[in-house]
């Protein structure tokens, strides 16, 4: 089965964060509209945090990957379950309250707070995703090195950047 969690992963990401900061400012402004966006962000945020928890439990099972990237991809899918998790209690809480936001500020603080740190840890496991796929190759396809410097026969040709700089480390020629 083809890997899909990539597909999933920038939603949550974007949308959840996005939504608290739609929320924060929907408190500090008093305005409903910015709370109702950040409503409608969570839920379908929350939607998208599951899934893309989902394709990645399917992915840890099913990508090869070195020994060195074993540790970093258990830490990864750990942070990825619990901020799931984290965001589902918050999406059950507002949608306890009507969709609402806490009225109280002792609350408001609370949900911001937590929300705030779910949202880091979704960014830090986001990190540790893109260091699984781009220092260690997992999940995706090695692409051949040529040994060969390209031949620049046509400026719309492939080529290196750096092997023309002289030795300030200034390119001899324009782009």
């Amino acid at each position: 089965m083809q890997n899909i969690h990539p597909y999933f992963v920038h939603f949550p990401i974007a949308i959840l964060a996005v939504g608290l900061l739609w929320d924060l400012l929907g408190i500090l402004l008093k305005k409903e509209s910015l709370k109702n966006a950040g409503w409608w962000a969570q839920l379908f945020g929350t939607v998208a945090i599951v899934i893309t928890a989902i394709t990645g439990l399917i992915a840890a099972n099913t990508v090869v990957h070195k020994d060195a990237a074993h540790e970093i991809m258990e830490t990864h899918e750990t942070i990825g379950l619990i901020v799931t998790g984290v965001f589902i209690v918050l999406f059950l809480w507002r949608s306890f309250l009507k969709t609402a936001l806490p009225s109280q500020k002792l609350q408001q603080i609370i949900y911001l707070v937590i929300g705030g740190l779910a949202v880091l840890m979704m960014l830090y496991g986001a990190h540790l995703g893109g260091k699984l796929v781009y220092e260690f190759g997992v999940g995706g396809s090695a692409v051949q090195q040529s040994t060969h410097p390209p031949q620049h026969n046509d400026a719309s040709e492939e080529h290196e950047h750096g092997a023309d700089r002289d030795s300030t480390g200034e390119s001899e020629h324009q782009h």
